[in-house]
Order: C-alpha cells, then sequence, then structure tokens
C-alpha cells in the first residue's frame, strides 16, 4: 500500500505532456555547415549552417554568416534579403522567409519552406555598408 502511495505521488507530480525549453540566443544547439560560398564581388564569404542535417525538405530554419573573405571577421551594418529558388523548376516560394539579425553579420532565416526535394538556391542580397549578391546551392532529401 505505501508503495502504491508513492507511485501515485511521485507520478502526480510529473507533468504529463513535457513542452520543450522555447530556443534562445544562449541556448546551445548543434550545428553543421551545409554550404559556403564567395559573394559575386568576392569581397564576402557566405555560410550557411542548419541544426537538421542531412537536409530534407519542408520547412527550415537556418544560421547564415556573412564574414570578409580576406580576414574572417564579420561584416557590421549588412543587411540581407533571401530568396529561395528551385533552379529546374523556375521557380521560388510563396511568402517571405523571416530574417532575424542575430549580431554584425549574423542571420537567422526561418520559415523557409522548400517544399521540393532536388536542388534549391538561396539567393542573398546583402546591403548596407557592403552591397553584394552570393548563391547559395543546397541539395534536399525528400
Amino acid at each position: 500500500m505505501k508503495l502504491a502511495m508513492l507511485c501515485l505521488l511521485l507520478l502526480g507530480n510529473a507533468p504529463a505532456n513535457p513542452t520543450p525549453a522555447p530556443r534562445d540566443a544562449g541556448s546551445a544547439v548543434a550545428e553543421t555547415s551545409v554550404a559556403s560560398v564567395t559573394s559575386a564581388s568576392g569581397r564576402l564569404r557566405v555560410e550557411v549552417l542548419s541544426s537538421a542535417t542531412p537536409l530534407r525538405r519542408g520547412v527550415q530554419r537556418f544560421h547564415i554568416r556573412v564574414t570578409e573573405a580576406a580576414t574572417g571577421r564579420a561584416v557590421p551594418g549588412v543587411e540581407l534579403a533571401v530568396l529561395p529558388w528551385m533552379p529546374s523548376m523556375g521557380h521560388g516560394i510563396d511568402g517571405n522567409p523571416r530574417i532575424t539579425v542575430l549580431g554584425p553579420g549574423d542571420f537567422e532565416v526561418s520559415d523557409l519552406d522548400l517544399f521540393m526535394p532536388g536542388a534549391w538556391e538561396l539567393r542573398l542580397t546583402l546591403t548596407g555598408k557592403v552591397d553584394d549578391k552570393a548563391v547559395v546551392p543546397l541539395k534536399l532529401a525528400r
């Protein structure tokens, strides 16, 4: 009887459906580099990282770092625009991805629904202290 009461007490205090802690800037999420390219001018290096590898079709969240190609230093004062494009189909996606500035030259791009497997491009436009473009190729599995 005492054992049954103890079990009920312990189970009664456990949450029925524990929810994961929300992600914040200080949380440690393992990310892997999925692509790295040099910008059209050759002055910048763009690296795309993801915590979901291998990449699969569906809604994506990417971490994008923009650095000086020569020094590797972050590029402050840069704004980022992203156009996801599927070259083989000649189209992008409906809606705009959400872009959050994490720091100088450091961005999170989310709400990116790459709904088909295959080859995609992230067509990036960088404006501000530096005006440049970059095309990042991505390959998505089913």
